[in-house]
C-alpha cells in the first residue's frame, strides 16, 4: 500500500494538508524562500535536498532543514511553502547527506549521533534562556510559524543567541539534550536509568562500567563512549 505523508502548513490562521511529492522541481520561488530563511534558527544555511525513508521500505526526496526553535524538521513543497511533517510514525528516518534524523511526536525531532544494533543515540538542540532568571520549565518553546517572527534568531556569538524583536530582553543559548531510542522505537531521555533499562540483559557489565567511569549524561563524548561500550555487548 502506497504511503502518503501529509503535512500541516504553519500559518497563524490557516491549516492545510498536502502530500509529500516524490519528485521536487527547483523553481526560483523555492530558492528565494530558502534564501530568506538563512539564519542560525536553522541547522543549515538553506533548505537542502534530503531523503525521507518510510518504515514500509519506500523513500521520497525533499528539500529539508532543521528548525532549532521547536526542534522539528521542516521541508519545502513545490510552491516553496514551509511545512511540518505529520504521521511521523510512518517515517523510519530522514537523511541529509551523511546525517540522519529521527522524527518523534513526543520529543520533537533529533539527530542520530550513534547506532548500535537496533538502538540509536540521538541529540536534540533547542534554545533556552541563558542564566537563571527563569526556572527550566519556563525556558521551553511551543512556537508555531505564526509567531516565529517575534522570536527569530539573527546572530550567535560565544554560544549565545540574540533574538530580533524580543520584548523580554533575555539572552538565549543553545542547549542539546540526548536520548536513547530502543529496539521498539521508544525514546528515553539519556540517563543512568535509561541505559540500564535498555541494556537490561547486560546490567552487570553496564553497572560495572558506570561505576568505573564517570559519565556526564549531558555531554556527547561521554555518552558516545558509553553507547559504544553498550553496543559491543553481545545481547540486548
Amino acid at each position: 500500500m502506497k504511503t502518503v505523508l501529509f503535512v500541516s502548513l504553519l500559518i497563524s490562521t490557516l491549516s492545510m494538508n498536502a502530500p509529500l511529492n516524490v519528485a521536487w522541481p527547483t523553481p526560483v520561488p523555492a530558492r528565494e524562500n530558502a534564501q530568506e530563511k538563512k539564519s542560525v534558527a536553522y541547522l543549515f544555511p538553506a533548505f537542502v535536498k534530503g531523503v525521507v525513508y518510510f518504515r514500509n521500505g519506500t523513500k521520497s526526496e525533499a528539500f529539508l532543514n532543521y528548525y532549532y526553535q521547536d526542534g522539528q524538521m521542516r521541508f519545502l513543497n513545490p510552491r516553496a511553502d514551509t511545512l511540518l511533517f505529520t504521521g511521523k510514525y510512518l517515517i523510519d528516518y530522514v537523511a541529509i547527506g551523511d546525517r540522519r534524523f529521527v522524527l518523534t511526536d513526543t520529543h520533537s525531532d533529533m539527530e542520530v549521533i550513534g547506532e548500535g544494533g537496533r538502538v540509536r543515540l540521538a541529540a536534540r538542540t533547542q534554545p533556552e534562556i541563558a542564566g537563571n532568571s527563569l526556572s527550566y520549565s519556563g525556558q521551553h518553546f511551543s512556537a508555531s510559524e505564526g509567531n516565529a517572527a517575534q522570536v527569530q534568531m539573527v546572530t550567535s556569538q560565544g554560544g549565545h543567541v540574540q533574538w530580533q524583536n524580543n520584548a523580554s530582553g533575555h539572552r538565549w543559548r543553545m542547549k542539546t539534550s540526548y536520548f536513547l531510542i530502543d529496539q521498539n522505537r521508544v525514546v528515553h531521555a539519556a540517563s543512568r536509568r535509561a541505559f540500564l533499562h535498555v541494556y537490561g540483559r547486560n546490567r552487570r557489565q553496564l553497572t560495572r562500567y558506570l561505576r568505573e567511569n564517570r559519565i556526564d549524561f549531558g555531554h556527547a563524548d561521554d555518552l558516545q563512549r558509553l553507547f559504544g561500550f553498550c553496543s559491543s555487548l553481545t545481547s540486548l
